[in-house]
């Protein structure tokens, strides 16, 4: 069995999230995620997928409009 923890950090360039969506995106990371990691794993479990905003690219787009 693997464990497998992963960080991942969007670019605001191609940032697909709606606000208020975030339950729906998690969901749709989960899925394709998922289905990626059954490409080389057997089984795939996946716990705990959570979005959230940066602070830090929300105060950078505010300072380029």
């Amino acid at each position: 069995m693997c464990i497998v923890y992963m960080r991942v950090q969007c670019s605001d360039t191609f940032s697909e999230m709606i606000t208020g969506e975030t339950e729906q995106t998690e969901l749709a990371i989960e899925s394709i995620v998922g289905t990626a990691l059954l490409e080389v794993f057997d089984s795939v479990v996946m716990e705990n997928v959570t979005v959230h905003h940066s602070q830090e690219n929300n105060d950078r787009d505010r300072e380029c409009q």
